[in-house]
């Protein structure tokens, strides 16, 4: 099993230096990822050159590459489409930059965020605009050979195992995988308190599509009626035993990513991740 991280780089990329690489390398993490601020088409062939340069340096994989982009599912054609043309960017920085998967988030029809609910996220007819899309961009992702990883929340199209397995297949590509993030499932008190049943589900129907896993902690907060809050891997009560066994047994050797801390936990959130793994006697690295 191998350990990346996000959150390190989450940037216009100008940041990436010898020296965070190296904090990132000498922390045991085999790879990092980054999120972009802004436009994948705004970074020049110059820094992108550097960025690859410098990742090279460390001998650390450039795992996945996120970014900005509205609105795939919009109900205006002309929006999708400036959504789509978004994604396909990311899409073409991840090639120039050697980077092997592009993240696409399935976005949401709610104006005030991305990953905020709206009820017609889950309609048929939303789902059919996402294939459209997830076509469209896959065109690109052929062009340019780099993988589409879908990433996936309860509060989006692909708010199940097998919302994500239909569209997914739907798409008829190879190309197209899923970084699966159990936290993002916990929608209840019963799989809060008990998650191991999600847990399985997910690994179980997704098994076949699974690029990575990030792996995040959670509790519960003394509100009305059902707030959930991330915090330090191994502050929690997410079941990394039963994660970490079904990540191993799906993919041996396959990245689970530390994700959503500010960069003074992350060598915590480290720690306790390897510490875990080796208790549970999967091989690091």
């Amino acid at each position: 099993m191998k350990i990346g991280v996000l959150g390190l780089i989450a940037s216009d990329l100008t940041d990436v230096t010898y020296e965070k690489l190296r904090w990132a390398s000498e922390l045991g993490f085999h790879g990092v990822g980054a999120h972009l601020t802004v436009p994948a088409g705004s970074i020049d062939e110059a820094l992108a050159e550097r960025v690859r340069a410098t990742f090279a340096q460390q001998s650390l994989d450039f795992l996945q590459l996120w970014g900005p982009y509205p609105c795939i599912i919009a109900r205006d054609e002309e929006a999708r489409r400036r959504g789509v043309a978004g994604a396909r960017e990311i899409v073409r920085l991840a090639a120039r930059l050697g980077v092997p998967g592009a993240g696409v988030r399935p976005t949401s029809l709610n104006p005030r965020g991305e990953w905020w609910p709206h009820p017609d996220n889950f309609l048929p007819e939303t789902e059919d605009r996402l294939v459209r899309s997830l076509g469209e961009i896959l065109e690109t992702a052929e062009d340019c050979g780099v993988e589409i990883v879908l990433e996936t929340h309860q509060t989006t199209t692909l708010s199940s195992a097998e919302a994500i397995r239909r569209v997914i297949e739907r798409t008829g590509s190879r190309r197209v995988s899923v970084n699966l993030d159990p936290c993002n499932f916990v929608g209840d008190l019963r799989t809060a308190f008990n998650p191991a049943p999600m847990i399985n589900e997910l690994f179980d129907v997704l098994g076949q599509y699974i690029a990575t896993v990030h792996v995040k902690d959670y509790y519960l907060e003394d509100r009305f009626v059902f707030h959930v809050a991330e915090t330090v891997i191994g502050t929690g009560i997410m079941d990394f035993a039963t994660v970490l066994r079904r990540a191993h047994q799906t993919r041996p050797g396959g990245y689970v990513i530390i994700e959503h801390l500010p960069v003074s936990l992350i060598p915590l959130a480290k720690r306790n991740l390897s510490a875990k793994i080796q208790e549970l006697g999967i091989p690091i690295g």
